[in-house]
């Protein structure tokens, strides 16, 4: 009984001490020791002292300041000019999975351009829809390198038609020229009787259009994706290129209508400019007023 008297007495003891002891202050100038009690004021000190450390740190406190601006980028829509490349590259595909040995005969009879590629020209003859599909190729092929063309030389120009239009207007330019001189052609070899002559004359015309639009399709490409250390070089390699196969068409026409203008070359010249060069003449016409250069 008196250890419990005893233990109690300790316990309130120790509780009445440990209460009072809870009020109690200490003097903190008494030691020495300075204390903010404002958290405000504790709150700015601490940013004070971080902005100090982060000012004098070593990647941040530099006396030039470098600044990145990013030049402005134009966009440039090509996708009408990505589907069309896509579409000539397939349609030559196709052309040639359909009839693999057209090509070759192709290429043959453009290297033999003598009298004697009889047997060349009638293979080709005979594979009718291979070659209309081709002459359709060759205005689509030499259309679009005439945008190309165009687009490089006068820019401001021709963002004033539609792309899509001025590419249809100058395939359809190119595919209705030759489908007159065609016409025009066969009309006068029945009118004259001439029908050897004429067909031999559309036949080297075509094949050189052929071979051209397989050729120009490279061009194409780079003129309608690369820049102008690009463009620059391959026009004028393209404007050669085309320049030696008119010659050769030329003269082929010479070796084929040679009999009948054999005592006057003026007439052939005449022939020229009225079967060659006026309808592209006509067509470079229409294109300017088109444009309003």
């Amino acid at each position: 009984m008196r250890q419990l008297v005893r233990f109690i007495f300790i316990t309130l003891f120790c509780a009445i001490v440990a209460s009072g002891s809870s009020y109690a202050r200490v003097d903190a100038a008494k030691y020495g020791v300075a204390l903010v009690a404002d958290s405000a004021a504790s709150a700015r000190l601490v940013k004070t002292k971080l902005d100090s450390t982060v000012s004098h740190h070593p990647q941040v406190a530099q006396t030039n300041k470098v600044v990145a601006i990013q030049p402005l980028r134009v966009m440039n829509n090509q996708t009408i000019d990505f589907y069309l490349m896509v579409f000539m590259v397939i349609m030559l595909g196709v052309i040639r999975y359909a009839n693999p040995r057209y090509f070759q005969h192709l290429w043959k009879a453009f290297m033999n351009p003598s009298m004697t590629s009889r047997q060349l020209k009638d293979q080709l003859d005979v594979a009718s829809f291979q070659g209309l599909v081709m002459n359709i190729f060759f205005g689509i092929s030499a259309g679009a390198y005439v945008y190309y063309v165009v687009r490089l030389f006068m820019p401001q120009a021709s963002r004033a038609v539609a792309p899509s239009v001025l590419l249809l207007v100058l395939i359809g330019g190119m595919l209705a020229v030759y489908l007159v001189k065609y016409l025009v052609m066969k009309f006068s070899g029945w009118a004259f009787r001439l029908e050897g002559i004429t067909d031999n004359y559309i036949f080297n015309v075509f094949l050189i259009n052929k071979i051209m639009a397989v050729l120009l399709i490279p061009f194409s490409l780079l003129l309608a994706f690369g820049g102008p250390e690009l463009a620059g070089p391959a026009l004028i390699v393209s404007f050669l290129l085309v320049a030696v196969l008119l010659i050769n068409r030329y003269t082929r026409s010479w070796q084929v209508f040679g009999s009948f203008f054999q005592y006057s070359r003026f007439h052939f010249f005449t022939y020229l400019c009225a079967s060659e060069l006026l309808p592209l003449a006509l067509l470079m016409k229409l294109l300017v007023r088109g444009l309003n250069i």
